[in-house]
């Protein structure tokens, strides 16, 4: 498959694509505060779109960074048709790349922990494992008792 990672500066269109893959993705962003969250907040961070051959964004990407030495993937996002076809690990490592330029020691995401059984994110676990992260801790306070907060780490 033919996909092509491009930075997007504008901050309306990368709330535009933001918005039209987490729609797709009811299963992780069904509440539509923190679609809308996530939208606006993409505006001012760093954020790439994978592109297919027809040039359709079929993903994205915005990260954080963090401390100074440690980013955080702010919100990833595929449709839902290109899973499992390579499209996030493109992403992320084109996540970590812009990183590593910058001299950021670590990468970190925050996902739903497995104290909760929820198979959407038991996928998403599986992901980031499959990509080189690891359970950092599990922070029940931080959203709320019924969404514990898994941080996984990866050294860059």
């Amino acid at each position: 498959m033919n996909v092509s990672i491009i930075e997007v500066k504008d901050s309306i269109m990368k709330s535009q694509f933001a918005k039209e893959i987490l729609r797709s993705l009811p299963e992780w962003f069904g509440n539509e505060k923190a679609l809308n969250d996530y939208a606006e907040g993409v505006a001012s961070l760093p954020f790439w779109i994978a592109l297919n051959s027809d040039e359709k964004c079929i993903g994205f990407i915005s990260i954080k960074t963090q401390y100074g030495r440690t980013g955080d993937i702010y919100v990833l996002g595929v449709l839902p048709e290109y899973h499992r076809r390579g499209v996030g690990r493109l992403l992320v490592s084109k996540a970590e790349e812009y990183l590593r330029s910058n001299n950021y020691k670590y990468i970190i995401v925050k996902t739903l922990s497995d104290i909760v059984e929820y198979e959407p994110y038991e996928k998403t676990r599986k992901f980031y494992k499959g990509i080189g992260f690891e359970e950092l801790i599990t922070l029940t306070e931080m959203w709320d008792s019924e969404n514990p907060c898994l941080i996984m780490i990866k050294v860059l």
